[in-house]
């Protein structure tokens, strides 16, 4: 750990007490979690630490902390408890250091190292009231906020909230609008419940609706050193956020800002540069730029999501005239087992990946809206040519949000992906005998899928026992290889069965060349587990 790493692990394990203290029920969550499972404490280069707590769990948080903290070293804080903190959610303060960075809060005596938490509230199941919660939601945190926050949320329905709640706000006082719609937004019960909006309220990064069921266990993780709660069903919270990426490390090693750890108190930094301020005037002039702001994101999302509809015209009209000029029949070209076919579908629709996927498209969620024969082609290619779920995924996924029906072969490939995920995480959870029951599934149905063949690999190497299963995983291994060359999944299962036959230099080989070619993380770990075990 870095010092701000070990400065922020210090202050976890506060929480950790105060939580075990008062019977408080918390996850350590976002990368965290994602350390938690991956590195087996922090991210490498992360530089936060995020907790989450059911809205029950919260409040009782917030009682705790009127307890437990002294408001010279530490203070927790969100709008609802003070009206001049920028975000719904809160953050565990400590004031015996300072913090730098672009998000410092400067008009506050607060700015040292911190924890961010977050926590989840209800939403009804019925898909028209889930989504009138969920703008009213994004609307209230923004209008709660004296800073700007969502400069890719600006619907049409999100701006008439928005705009009902400040004109409202001019003619009986902001704090009475807040105080209203805080009772319609927190402690709501919902019979049919089976997802959460988180407090993060974020458009961009990991999804803020999450499954309700991730929460409904405690797991608790190895993190640098101590146990600590992660959400029970992790990895189906981790594809909520990441899908399929999870594993992999990135190239972009994200930081959120420039923090530094200094050996003085937040309020003697603050102090020096306060007496420069008018801080009246520089309020005042921060709400008048987000009126502007707002107005402005509004006009950017309305323009982004036609320029986008544009680009995918242009994007359908040159694959079209690529089928005419190729005389091509995409229907005949979707042959799970015939590389030379797929290969023709892959030029066809290389750049369409390309733009469908760009960051900036996929941000505000614009769908490129082709004929159904021609998804059902390029996901089916992404599945059986390129491996690569996390893809499709996306694009149903923002089919889905665009409001359009999916095919039944639409339905079949993604019964595929979520085939896939169910087995890794019971591979992962343990539950073997639920993977095998899965694993039989996919094959009966999704026969040439890669990556359902290479969980049935890591299943027979966990299974095996005998010097006989071992020789046969070994040969399925080989085959598989032969297929998928230099694929680090059944490399992997070459060194665990080599292990596993007492040849640890030939496992050394193995793993040697996955921590240094490989990308996948968990299989960084699980080797690092396993040698430091042995």
């Amino acid at each position: 750990m870095n010092a701000t790493q070990k400065h922020l692990f210090k202050l976890i394990c506060e929480i950790d007490d105060i939580c075990k203290k008062y019977d408080i029920e918390y996850f350590m969550d976002y990368g965290t979690a994602l350390g938690a499972i991956r590195h087996e404490g922090f991210i490498p280069w992360d530089d936060d630490l995020d907790i989450m707590l059911t809205e029950e769990n919260y409040y009782k948080w917030v009682e705790a902390c009127k307890k437990e903290l002294d408001p010279k070293k530490r203070v927790y804080s969100d709008v609802r408890l003070d009206r001049e903190f920028p975000t719904v959610f809160g953050r565990y303060n400590d004031c015996e250091s300072a913090r730098v960075g672009q998000k410092s809060e400067f008009w506050k005596p607060i700015c040292g190292q911190c924890i961010d938490v977050f926590y989840l509230l209800e939403l009804p199941g019925d898909p028209v009231k889930k989504q009138e919660a969920i703008d009213r939601y994004y609307a209230y945190d923004e209008y709660s906020n004296s800073s700007y926050r969502h400069f890719r949320m600006k619907t049409e329905n999100w701006m008439k909230l928005y705009k009902r709640y400040t004109r409202l706000g001019k003619i009986f006082g902001k704090e009475r609008v807040l105080r209203h719609l805080e009772k319609k937004i927190f402690h709501q019960h919902y019979d049919d419940c089976d997802t959460y909006i988180c407090t993060s309220a974020r458009k961009k990064g990991p999804s803020s609706i999450v499954p309700k069921m991730c929460y409904d266990s405690v797991y608790m993780a190895d993190f640098e050193g101590r146990k600590l709660p992660i959400p029970g069903n992790y990895v189906e919270l981790l594809n909520t956020y990441y899908e399929d990426t999870y594993c992999d490390i990135p190239e972009h090693k994200k930081r959120h800002s420039k923090m530094s750890y200094a050996g003085i108190e937040c309020e003697a930094y603050v102090s020096d540069y306060m007496r420069l301020i008018d801080k009246d005037k520089m309020l005042r002039e921060r709400q008048e730029f987000k009126d502007i702001a707002v107005e402005e994101g509004y006009r950017i999302t309305r323009h982004s999501q036609w320029a986008y509809e544009k680009l995918a015209m242009c994007e359908l009209l040159k694959i079209q005239n690529q089928i005419k000029e190729k005389n091509l029949n995409v229907k005949e070209l979707m042959v799970s087992n015939d590389h030379e076919k797929l290969a023709q579908l892959d030029a066809l629709f290389h750049d369409y990946y390309e733009k469908q996927m760009n960051s900036s498209v996929r941000s505000w969620d614009a769908y490129f809206d082709f004929p159904d024969e021609l998804i059902e082609a390029a996901l089916y290619n992404l599945i059986y040519y390129r491996n690569d779920y996390y893809t499709v995924a996306k694009i149903l996924d923002l089919r889905k949000t665009a409001g359009k029906s999916m095919t039944k072969i639409m339905e079949q490939l993604w019964d595929c992906v979520l085939t896939t995920r169910k087995i890794k995480a019971q591979i992962i959870y343990g539950n073997l005998e639920e993977a095998k029951k899965w694993v039989d599934y996919g094959l009966q149905h999704y026969a040439d899928c890669r990556e359902i063949k290479i969980c049935e690999l890591n299943l027979d190497v966990q299974l095996a026992k005998t010097p006989e299963d071992i020789a046969k995983a070994n040969q399925y291994a080989d085959e598989l290889l032969a297929l998928y060359e230099g694929d680090d999944q059944c490399l992997k299962a070459k060194g665990d069965l080599a292990f596993a036959a007492g040849d640890k230099e030939k496992a050394k080989e193995y793993y040697d060349d996955l921590m240094e070619n490989s990308i996948n993380g968990m299989i960084h770990m699980d080797i690092r587990r396993k040698l430091r075990d042995e």
